[in-house]
Protein backbone atom coordinates (compact mmCIF):
# COMPACT_ATOMS: atom_id res chain seq x y z
CA UNK A 1 0.00 0.00 0.00
CA UNK A 2 2.72 2.50 0.92
CA UNK A 3 4.33 1.97 -2.49
CA UNK A 4 1.23 3.38 -4.22
CA UNK A 5 1.59 6.78 -2.62
CA UNK A 6 4.16 9.36 -3.80
CA UNK A 7 6.17 10.53 -0.76
CA UNK A 8 8.27 13.64 -1.26
CA UNK A 9 11.65 11.90 -1.05
CA UNK A 10 10.64 9.51 -3.84
CA UNK A 11 9.53 12.36 -6.09
CA UNK A 12 12.72 14.31 -5.43
CA UNK A 13 14.67 11.29 -6.67
CA UNK A 14 12.66 11.32 -9.91
CA UNK A 15 14.64 13.18 -12.60
CA UNK A 16 11.53 13.83 -14.68
CA UNK A 17 9.85 15.47 -11.70
CA UNK A 18 12.77 17.82 -11.19
CA UNK A 19 12.91 18.68 -14.90
CA UNK A 20 9.19 19.44 -14.95
CA UNK A 21 9.55 21.71 -11.92
CA UNK A 22 12.44 23.52 -13.62
CA UNK A 23 10.38 23.98 -16.77
CA UNK A 24 7.42 25.24 -14.72
CA UNK A 25 9.71 27.63 -12.89
CA UNK A 26 11.01 29.05 -16.17
CA UNK A 27 7.58 29.34 -17.79
CA UNK A 28 5.80 30.81 -14.79
CA UNK A 29 8.78 33.04 -13.99
CA UNK A 30 8.75 34.47 -17.51
CA UNK A 31 4.99 35.04 -17.30
CA UNK A 32 5.39 36.82 -13.98
CA UNK A 33 8.14 39.05 -15.35
CA UNK A 34 6.20 40.19 -18.42
CA UNK A 35 3.01 40.73 -16.38
CA UNK A 36 4.37 43.15 -13.78
CA UNK A 37 2.40 45.97 -15.38
CA UNK A 38 -0.89 44.06 -15.18
CA UNK A 39 -0.15 42.97 -11.62
CA UNK A 40 -0.22 46.64 -10.61
CA UNK A 41 -3.97 46.69 -11.32
CA UNK A 42 -6.59 45.59 -8.82
CA UNK A 43 -9.72 44.58 -10.79
CA UNK A 44 -11.46 42.77 -7.91
CA UNK A 45 -10.12 44.78 -4.95
CA UNK A 46 -8.03 41.94 -3.51
CA UNK A 47 -5.00 44.20 -3.19
CA UNK A 48 -7.13 46.79 -1.36
CA UNK A 49 -8.35 44.13 1.07
CA UNK A 50 -4.77 43.00 1.68
CA UNK A 51 -3.60 46.58 2.27
CA UNK A 52 -6.37 47.13 4.82
CA UNK A 53 -5.39 43.90 6.56
CA UNK A 54 -1.84 45.26 6.87
CA UNK A 55 -2.71 48.83 7.77
CA UNK A 56 -5.96 48.49 9.71
CA UNK A 57 -5.85 44.82 10.78
CA UNK A 58 -9.40 44.60 9.45
CA UNK A 59 -11.04 42.89 6.49
CA UNK A 60 -12.63 46.00 4.95
CA UNK A 61 -13.03 47.50 1.49
CA UNK A 62 -14.04 51.15 1.75
CA UNK A 63 -12.29 53.75 3.88
CA UNK A 64 -13.84 54.34 6.34
CA UNK A 65 -15.96 51.22 6.32
CA UNK A 66 -17.33 48.38 8.36
CA UNK A 67 -16.06 44.81 7.90
CA UNK A 68 -16.93 43.14 4.61
CA UNK A 69 -17.57 39.65 3.27
CA UNK A 70 -17.72 40.76 -0.36
CA UNK A 71 -14.68 38.67 -1.32
CA UNK A 72 -13.28 35.36 0.03
CA UNK A 73 -10.62 35.91 2.67
CA UNK A 74 -7.72 33.53 1.95
CA UNK A 75 -6.19 35.18 -1.13
CA UNK A 76 -5.97 38.73 0.30
CA UNK A 77 -4.61 37.23 3.52
CA UNK A 78 -1.83 35.53 1.53
CA UNK A 79 -1.13 38.76 -0.33
CA UNK A 80 -0.71 40.55 2.99
CA UNK A 81 1.49 37.85 4.51
CA UNK A 82 3.72 37.63 1.43
CA UNK A 83 4.36 41.37 1.16
CA UNK A 84 7.53 42.32 3.08
CA UNK A 85 7.13 45.93 1.94
CA UNK A 86 3.54 46.15 3.20
CA UNK A 87 2.59 47.69 -0.15
CA UNK A 88 1.58 44.57 -2.13
CA UNK A 89 4.00 45.44 -4.94
CA UNK A 90 3.63 43.76 -8.36
CA UNK A 91 6.95 41.93 -7.84
CA UNK A 92 5.63 40.48 -4.58
CA UNK A 93 2.40 39.31 -6.23
CA UNK A 94 4.42 37.82 -9.10
CA UNK A 95 6.62 35.95 -6.61
CA UNK A 96 3.56 34.59 -4.78
CA UNK A 97 1.95 33.45 -8.02
CA UNK A 98 5.21 31.84 -9.11
CA UNK A 99 5.41 29.78 -5.92
CA UNK A 100 1.72 28.84 -6.11
CA UNK A 101 2.03 27.88 -9.77
CA UNK A 102 5.11 25.68 -9.32
CA UNK A 103 3.54 24.00 -6.28
CA UNK A 104 0.45 23.28 -8.36
CA UNK A 105 2.57 21.57 -11.01
CA UNK A 106 4.35 19.50 -8.33
CA UNK A 107 1.06 18.41 -6.78
CA UNK A 108 -0.44 17.48 -10.15
CA UNK A 109 2.64 15.32 -10.80
CA UNK A 110 2.17 13.61 -7.42
CA UNK A 111 -1.55 13.17 -8.11
CA UNK A 112 -0.86 11.57 -11.49
CA UNK A 113 1.54 9.13 -9.82
CA UNK A 114 -1.05 8.31 -7.16
CA UNK A 115 -3.61 7.70 -9.91
CA UNK A 116 -1.33 5.13 -11.55
CA UNK A 117 0.31 7.24 -14.27
CA UNK A 118 3.86 7.27 -12.93
CA UNK A 119 5.50 7.10 -16.37
CA UNK A 120 3.23 9.82 -17.76
CA UNK A 121 2.96 12.12 -14.74
CA UNK A 122 5.35 14.55 -16.41
CA UNK A 123 2.81 15.19 -19.17
CA UNK A 124 -0.07 16.00 -16.82
CA UNK A 125 2.21 18.33 -14.88
CA UNK A 126 3.56 20.06 -18.01
CA UNK A 127 0.06 20.56 -19.43
CA UNK A 128 -0.80 22.25 -16.15
CA UNK A 129 2.33 24.39 -16.30
CA UNK A 130 1.55 25.74 -19.77
CA UNK A 131 -2.24 25.87 -19.56
CA UNK A 132 -3.35 29.15 -21.21
CA UNK A 133 -6.08 29.92 -18.67
CA UNK A 134 -3.73 29.41 -15.74
CA UNK A 135 -0.99 31.45 -17.38
CA UNK A 136 -3.38 34.30 -18.07
CA UNK A 137 -4.79 34.29 -14.53
CA UNK A 138 -1.27 34.27 -13.08
CA UNK A 139 -0.92 37.72 -14.68
CA UNK A 140 -3.76 39.32 -12.69
CA UNK A 141 -4.52 39.83 -9.01
CA UNK A 142 -7.26 37.21 -8.81
CA UNK A 143 -7.88 33.92 -7.01
CA UNK A 144 -7.58 31.37 -9.83
CA UNK A 145 -3.91 30.58 -9.21
CA UNK A 146 -4.55 29.83 -5.55
CA UNK A 147 -7.83 28.01 -6.22
CA UNK A 148 -6.20 25.66 -8.74
CA UNK A 149 -3.43 24.79 -6.29
CA UNK A 150 -5.93 23.93 -3.57
CA UNK A 151 -8.11 21.94 -5.96
CA UNK A 152 -5.09 19.84 -6.97
CA UNK A 153 -4.13 19.35 -3.30
CA UNK A 154 -7.66 18.20 -2.46
CA UNK A 155 -7.70 15.78 -5.40
CA UNK A 156 -4.41 14.26 -4.23
CA UNK A 157 -5.70 13.98 -0.66
CA UNK A 158 -8.96 12.37 -1.82
CA UNK A 159 -7.06 9.87 -3.96
CA UNK A 160 -4.83 8.83 -1.06
CA UNK A 161 -7.89 8.59 1.21
CA UNK A 162 -9.60 6.32 -1.34
CA UNK A 163 -6.61 3.96 -1.31
CA UNK A 164 -6.64 4.00 2.49
CA UNK A 165 -10.31 2.97 2.55
CA UNK A 166 -9.49 0.02 0.29
CA UNK A 167 -6.42 -1.08 2.27
CA UNK A 168 -6.16 -3.86 4.83
CA UNK A 169 -7.66 -3.31 8.28
CA UNK A 170 -4.38 -2.47 10.04
CA UNK A 171 -3.33 0.17 7.50
CA UNK A 172 -6.86 1.58 7.45
CA UNK A 173 -7.00 2.00 11.24
CA UNK A 174 -3.58 3.62 11.31
CA UNK A 175 -4.11 6.15 8.51
CA UNK A 176 -7.81 6.82 7.82
CA UNK A 177 -8.32 9.65 10.31
CA UNK A 178 -5.16 11.47 9.27
CA UNK A 179 -6.05 11.18 5.58
CA UNK A 180 -9.61 12.38 6.21
CA UNK A 181 -8.26 15.40 8.09
CA UNK A 182 -5.95 16.13 5.15
CA UNK A 183 -8.95 16.08 2.81
CA UNK A 184 -10.97 18.37 5.05
CA UNK A 185 -8.09 20.80 5.43
CA UNK A 186 -7.36 21.05 1.70
CA UNK A 187 -11.01 21.39 0.74
CA UNK A 188 -11.79 24.01 3.37
CA UNK A 189 -8.79 26.10 2.32
CA UNK A 190 -10.24 25.87 -1.19
CA UNK A 191 -13.61 27.08 0.12
CA UNK A 192 -11.88 30.07 1.69
CA UNK A 193 -10.43 30.88 -1.73
CA UNK A 194 -13.68 30.41 -3.65
CA UNK A 195 -17.07 29.50 -2.08
CA UNK A 196 -17.99 27.38 -5.14
CA UNK A 197 -15.88 24.61 -3.61
CA UNK A 198 -18.59 24.18 -0.95
CA UNK A 199 -20.72 22.36 -3.52
CA UNK A 200 -17.84 20.01 -4.34
CA UNK A 201 -17.20 19.39 -0.65
CA UNK A 202 -20.84 18.43 -0.04
CA UNK A 203 -20.89 16.12 -3.07
CA UNK A 204 -17.70 14.35 -1.97
CA UNK A 205 -18.92 13.83 1.60
CA UNK A 206 -22.17 12.27 0.40
CA UNK A 207 -20.37 10.08 -2.15
CA UNK A 208 -17.90 8.76 0.43
CA UNK A 209 -20.74 7.65 2.68
CA UNK A 210 -22.72 6.06 -0.17
CA UNK A 211 -19.93 4.26 -2.05
CA UNK A 212 -18.31 2.67 1.01
CA UNK A 213 -21.36 2.25 3.22
CA UNK A 214 -21.06 -1.54 3.38
CA UNK A 215 -17.69 -1.42 5.11
CA UNK A 216 -18.78 1.60 7.18
CA UNK A 217 -15.40 3.05 6.26
CA UNK A 218 -16.93 5.63 3.98
CA UNK A 219 -19.36 6.75 6.66
CA UNK A 220 -16.51 7.12 9.14
CA UNK A 221 -14.38 9.11 6.67
CA UNK A 222 -17.32 11.28 5.64
CA UNK A 223 -18.12 12.00 9.27
CA UNK A 224 -14.56 13.03 10.07
CA UNK A 225 -14.37 15.27 6.99
CA UNK A 226 -17.74 16.87 7.77
CA UNK A 227 -16.81 17.52 11.40
CA UNK A 228 -13.38 18.99 10.62
CA UNK A 229 -14.81 21.07 7.80
CA UNK A 230 -17.53 22.46 10.06
CA UNK A 231 -14.90 23.28 12.68
CA UNK A 232 -12.71 25.09 10.14
CA UNK A 233 -15.66 26.92 8.60
CA UNK A 234 -17.22 28.02 11.89
CA UNK A 235 -15.00 31.12 12.44
CA UNK A 236 -16.01 32.65 9.09
CA UNK A 237 -19.71 31.93 9.59
CA UNK A 238 -19.65 33.20 13.19
CA UNK A 239 -17.80 36.34 12.17
CA UNK A 240 -20.34 37.08 9.43
CA UNK A 241 -23.23 36.29 11.77
CA UNK A 242 -22.05 39.01 14.16
CA UNK A 243 -21.23 41.51 11.42
CA UNK A 244 -24.48 41.19 9.50
CA UNK A 245 -26.89 41.52 12.43
CA UNK A 246 -27.49 37.82 13.08
CA UNK A 247 -27.83 36.85 9.42
CA UNK A 248 -26.00 33.77 8.12
CA UNK A 249 -23.55 34.32 5.24
CA UNK A 250 -21.81 31.07 4.29
CA UNK A 251 -19.76 32.33 1.38
CA UNK A 252 -19.60 35.98 0.36
CA UNK A 253 -21.96 38.88 -0.19
CA UNK A 254 -20.93 38.88 -3.85
CA UNK A 255 -23.00 35.87 -4.88
CA UNK A 256 -26.21 37.83 -5.42
CA UNK A 257 -24.60 40.20 -7.87
CA UNK A 258 -22.87 37.32 -9.69
CA UNK A 259 -26.25 35.63 -10.10
CA UNK A 260 -27.82 38.90 -11.26
CA UNK A 261 -24.94 39.52 -13.66
CA UNK A 262 -25.97 36.41 -15.60
CA UNK A 263 -29.73 36.80 -15.15
CA UNK A 264 -31.02 40.31 -15.78
CA UNK A 265 -33.26 41.86 -18.40
CA UNK A 266 -30.38 43.71 -20.10
CA UNK A 267 -28.36 40.52 -20.57
CA UNK A 268 -31.40 38.58 -21.76
CA UNK A 269 -32.08 41.32 -24.33
CA UNK A 270 -28.46 41.10 -25.47
CA UNK A 271 -28.82 37.34 -26.00
CA UNK A 272 -31.89 37.97 -28.12
CA UNK A 273 -30.77 40.99 -30.12
CA UNK A 274 -27.11 41.72 -29.35
CA UNK A 275 -24.85 42.33 -32.33
CA UNK A 276 -21.70 42.92 -30.28
CA UNK A 277 -19.33 40.04 -29.38
CA UNK A 278 -19.35 41.00 -25.69
CA UNK A 279 -22.20 42.26 -23.55
CA UNK A 280 -21.51 45.64 -21.93
CA UNK A 281 -22.68 45.38 -18.32
CA UNK A 282 -22.25 49.10 -17.57
CA UNK A 283 -25.99 49.67 -17.98
CA UNK A 284 -26.75 46.99 -15.41
CA UNK A 285 -24.16 48.40 -12.98
CA UNK A 286 -25.57 51.92 -13.31
CA UNK A 287 -29.19 50.86 -12.90
CA UNK A 288 -28.57 48.58 -9.94
CA UNK A 289 -26.44 51.18 -8.15
CA UNK A 290 -29.13 53.78 -8.70
CA UNK A 291 -31.89 51.53 -7.36
CA UNK A 292 -29.74 50.25 -4.49
CA UNK A 293 -27.19 52.97 -3.60
CA UNK A 294 -23.86 51.71 -2.29
CA UNK A 295 -22.85 52.78 1.21
CA UNK A 296 -19.81 51.81 3.27
CA UNK A 297 -21.75 49.77 5.80
CA UNK A 298 -22.06 46.04 6.38
CA UNK A 299 -25.86 46.22 6.52
CA UNK A 300 -25.98 47.95 3.13
CA UNK A 301 -23.64 45.32 1.67
CA UNK A 302 -25.94 42.52 2.80
CA UNK A 303 -29.05 44.38 1.61
CA UNK A 304 -27.57 44.87 -1.86
CA UNK A 305 -26.63 41.20 -2.05
CA UNK A 306 -30.15 40.12 -1.16
CA UNK A 307 -31.68 42.65 -3.54
CA UNK A 308 -29.52 41.24 -6.33
CA UNK A 309 -30.62 37.69 -5.51
CA UNK A 310 -34.25 38.80 -5.48
CA UNK A 311 -34.05 40.60 -8.83
CA UNK A 312 -32.20 37.71 -10.47
CA UNK A 313 -34.70 35.08 -9.31
CA UNK A 314 -37.61 37.30 -10.36
CA UNK A 315 -36.09 37.75 -13.82
CA UNK A 316 -35.64 33.99 -14.16
CA UNK A 317 -39.23 33.40 -13.07
CA UNK A 318 -40.66 35.94 -15.50
CA UNK A 319 -38.61 34.74 -18.49
CA UNK A 320 -38.11 30.97 -18.06
CA UNK A 321 -37.30 30.44 -21.74
CA UNK A 322 -34.52 33.00 -21.74
CA UNK A 323 -33.28 31.65 -18.43
CA UNK A 324 -32.90 28.18 -19.92
CA UNK A 325 -31.16 29.58 -22.98
CA UNK A 326 -28.83 31.70 -20.85
CA UNK A 327 -27.97 28.58 -18.85
CA UNK A 328 -26.75 26.88 -22.01
CA UNK A 329 -24.82 30.03 -22.93
CA UNK A 330 -23.07 30.09 -19.57
CA UNK A 331 -22.15 26.40 -19.77
CA UNK A 332 -20.81 26.98 -23.26
CA UNK A 333 -18.73 29.93 -22.07
CA UNK A 334 -17.37 27.86 -19.19
CA UNK A 335 -16.15 25.08 -21.52
CA UNK A 336 -15.37 27.07 -24.65
CA UNK A 337 -12.09 26.40 -26.42
CA UNK A 338 -10.93 29.94 -27.22
CA UNK A 339 -11.44 33.22 -25.35
CA UNK A 340 -14.16 35.35 -26.91
CA UNK A 341 -13.38 38.36 -29.07
CA UNK A 342 -13.65 41.66 -27.21
CA UNK A 343 -14.55 43.64 -30.31
CA UNK A 344 -15.20 43.25 -34.03
CA UNK A 345 -12.01 45.13 -34.89
CA UNK A 346 -9.56 43.25 -32.68
CA UNK A 347 -5.93 43.24 -33.75
CA UNK A 348 -4.51 40.42 -35.84
CA UNK A 349 -2.05 39.46 -33.09
CA UNK A 350 -4.85 39.10 -30.56
CA UNK A 351 -6.92 37.07 -33.01
CA UNK A 352 -4.01 34.73 -33.68
CA UNK A 353 -3.40 34.38 -29.94
CA UNK A 354 -7.04 33.41 -29.41
CA UNK A 355 -6.85 30.89 -32.24
CA UNK A 356 -3.67 29.41 -30.74
CA UNK A 357 -5.40 28.98 -27.39
CA UNK A 358 -8.36 27.38 -29.15
CA UNK A 359 -6.05 24.97 -30.99
CA UNK A 360 -4.34 24.01 -27.72
CA UNK A 361 -7.64 23.20 -26.04
CA UNK A 362 -8.99 21.44 -29.12
CA UNK A 363 -6.12 18.96 -28.95
CA UNK A 364 -6.24 18.67 -25.16
CA UNK A 365 -10.00 18.21 -24.99
CA UNK A 366 -9.80 15.64 -27.78
CA UNK A 367 -7.23 13.66 -25.81
CA UNK A 368 -9.36 14.04 -22.68
CA UNK A 369 -12.35 12.54 -24.50
CA UNK A 370 -10.17 9.60 -25.51
CA UNK A 371 -9.12 9.32 -21.87
CA UNK A 372 -12.75 9.24 -20.72
CA UNK A 373 -13.49 6.48 -23.25
CA UNK A 374 -10.48 4.48 -22.06
CA UNK A 375 -11.37 4.83 -18.39
CA UNK A 376 -14.97 3.85 -19.12
CA UNK A 377 -17.28 3.16 -16.20
CA UNK A 378 -14.44 3.53 -13.72
CA UNK A 379 -14.73 7.28 -14.14
CA UNK A 380 -17.85 7.14 -11.95
CA UNK A 381 -15.99 5.35 -9.17
CA UNK A 382 -13.30 6.58 -6.76
CA UNK A 383 -10.73 7.94 -7.25
CA UNK A 384 -11.73 9.29 -10.68
CA UNK A 385 -15.13 10.41 -9.47
CA UNK A 386 -13.56 13.15 -7.31
CA UNK A 387 -12.30 14.92 -10.42
CA UNK A 388 -15.59 14.35 -12.22
CA UNK A 389 -17.47 15.88 -9.32
CA UNK A 390 -15.15 18.87 -9.29
CA UNK A 391 -15.95 19.51 -12.94
CA UNK A 392 -19.67 18.88 -12.44
CA UNK A 393 -19.95 21.10 -9.36
CA UNK A 394 -18.27 24.07 -11.05
CA UNK A 395 -20.29 23.56 -14.23
CA UNK A 396 -23.51 23.39 -12.22
CA UNK A 397 -22.78 26.55 -10.24
CA UNK A 398 -21.75 28.54 -13.30
CA UNK A 399 -24.77 27.37 -15.24
CA UNK A 400 -26.68 29.79 -12.99
CA UNK A 401 -24.06 32.36 -11.99
CA UNK A 402 -21.93 34.49 -14.34
CA UNK A 403 -19.50 32.39 -16.34
CA UNK A 404 -16.51 32.67 -18.62
CA UNK A 405 -13.47 30.60 -19.55
CA UNK A 406 -11.39 31.65 -16.54
CA UNK A 407 -13.97 30.18 -14.14
CA UNK A 408 -12.84 26.65 -15.03
CA UNK A 409 -9.27 27.20 -13.82
CA UNK A 410 -9.62 24.86 -10.78
CA UNK A 411 -10.78 22.07 -13.10
CA UNK A 412 -7.60 22.27 -15.23
CA UNK A 413 -5.74 19.47 -13.36
CA UNK A 414 -8.60 17.06 -14.10
CA UNK A 415 -8.58 17.94 -17.79
CA UNK A 416 -4.80 17.52 -17.93
CA UNK A 417 -4.85 14.08 -16.33
CA UNK A 418 -7.68 12.89 -18.60
CA UNK A 419 -5.70 14.11 -21.61
CA UNK A 420 -2.66 12.24 -20.29
CA UNK A 421 -4.72 9.05 -19.98
CA UNK A 422 -5.91 9.54 -23.55
CA UNK A 423 -2.45 10.07 -25.02
CA UNK A 424 -1.05 7.12 -23.07
CA UNK A 425 -3.69 4.91 -24.64
CA UNK A 426 -3.02 6.20 -28.16
CA UNK A 427 0.74 5.67 -27.79
CA UNK A 428 0.33 2.18 -26.35
CA UNK A 429 -2.04 1.23 -29.18
CA UNK A 430 0.45 2.53 -31.74
CA UNK A 431 3.20 0.43 -30.17
CA UNK A 432 0.93 -2.63 -30.19
CA UNK A 433 0.19 -2.15 -33.89
CA UNK A 434 3.88 -1.74 -34.70
CA UNK A 435 4.67 -4.86 -32.68
CA UNK A 436 2.01 -6.88 -34.55
CA UNK A 437 3.37 -5.72 -37.92
CA UNK A 438 6.88 -6.75 -37.02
Amino acid sequence: MENDSPPAYRLLADRRFLLVLLAALLVRGAVGYVSLGRLADDPDSYRLLALHLIEKHSFTLEDPAEPTAYRPALYPLLLAICSPSGEIKPTEVAALHLVLGVLTVAIVYAWAVAMGYRNWAWLAAMLTAIDPVLLNQAMVVMTETLGTLLAAAALLALTILTKTLLADAEYYKRNMTVQAINVAGAMMLAVYSRPTFLVWLAMCIVTLAVVYYRQYRGIAAATVIAMISAFLFAPWVARNYMIFDNHIVLGTTHGGYTLLWGNNREFYEFLQNGDQPVWDSDQLHARFNQEHPKRATSSNELARDRAAYAEATETMRQQPGMFLWSTLVRIGRFWRLAPHALSHDESQSRRLARYAVGAFYLVEFGLAIVGIAVIGRKIWSPPWIWGVMLALSFTLVHAFFWSNIRMRAPVVPVICLLATAGLQRLVSRQKEEESDES
